[in-house]
């Protein structure tokens, strides 16, 4: 009689059918490559076929690990709904609660008020991670999410708390050496900091790339961190969330917020977790922390207005007009 396979196995077979080599399912995991190599080996001798054929470009699932996928991600499922269950109705806040969001808005939006969290959840201990990955709540991967898209699965609960909008920005120092501005000139004489990578499918890169077409690009990079940077210091004009203009008295901005580029930012979490209170606590945190940060995420500063001629200047210029 054939054995049945342990779960334990199956993540690793699952792991290493969504990562595609031995190195990313042991990244996933968070074990060696070398356990993972052992516990597929494993699985391969009690099903008595091979699931994976080694190509250049990695691991490719055989006919029989197609087949088998399905079935693994079902007994998944189950699997992470026991663990989701159990730990749904936990009812002391304390322990690990994992939130996942982009660097910038932990690190602008969340980390400055996460003393105060501290001070009445002592026991809750947060593993905040950043990148612009998107993690599945389904598979556990995180508990809470801070999305800028409503997610679409019906297990997910998902609490609206704010709205993003998006400026254009240029330091000081760079409108001085540059001088005005026109947009409707295509930003000519003019340098933008750029998207690279992914990023420039995003609708700022698109934007950019409409609205900035004859000016030169100073640099492209991948992360908002990055183009915040570049923009203080002084390398050109960019998209940037409307928040930075009050945090960063050095950024000018050159139009008002716009409608079309707007973000939407929702609290996500599982369904199965909406009991647990260690969870409840951090989605309470961070709709409180967030919505006190409301205005300045959705409406820029008042744009500088042009100076007038001095006198002298305005008695030159009247002057000049007279002699025409």
């Amino acid at each position: 009689m054939q054995a049945m396979p342990q779960w334990s196995d199956l993540q690793h077979f699952l792991a290493i059918a969504r990562g595609g080599n031995l190195s990313a399912a042991a990244r996933q995991l968070k074990v060696d490559q070398t356990t993972v190599g052992r516990r597929l080996a494993v699985l391969e001798r009690e099903l008595g076929a091979r699931l994976f054929d080694r190509t250049p470009s990695g691991l490719r699932p055989t006919a029989v690990a197609l087949r088998i996928l399905p079935a693994a991600e079902a007994v998944e499922a189950e699997a992470l709904r026991v663990e989701r269950l159990a730990s749904g109705e936990d009812l002391r806040p304390s322990g690990p609660v994992t939130v996942t969001a982009t660097d910038s808005f932990l690190v602008h939006n969340v980390l400055p008020w996460l003393a105060g969290f501290r001070e009445r959840h002592p026991e809750i201990e947060l593993h905040l991670l950043s990148g612009y990955e998107t993690l599945s709540l389904v598979r556990r991967e995180a508990d809470v999410a801070i999305r800028l898209v409503r997610p679409q699965e019906p297990s997910l609960r998902a609490r609206k708390v704010a709205a993003i909008s998006i400026v254009p920005f240029a330091s000081q120092a760079y409108l001085d050496r540059r001088g005005p501005v026109r947009f409707d000139a295509g930003l000519q004489g003019h340098a933008v900091v750029g998207y690279a990578q992914d990023s420039r499918r995003w609708p700022e890169s698109k934007w950019l790339d409409v609205h900035a077409a004859r000016a030169t690009v100073a640099v492209r990079l991948t992360s908002i961190l990055g183009l915040l940077q570049a923009a203080r210091e002084g390398l050109g004009v960019t998209l940037l969330p409307a928040i930075f203009g009050h945090l960063y008295p050095e950024l000018v901005p050159l139009r008002d917020v716009l409608p079309e580029l707007e973000r939407t930012v929702w609290l996500v979490f599982h369904e199965d977790l909406a009991n647990n209170a260690r969870v409840r606590a951090v989605v309470d945190f961070l709709a409180e922390t967030i919505g006190t940060q409301a205005g300045a995420l959705a409406k820029a500063p008042a744009r500088p207005r042009r100076k007038r001629a001095s006198g002298d200047a305005a008695r030159r210029v009247g002057k000049a007009r007279e002699s025409r």
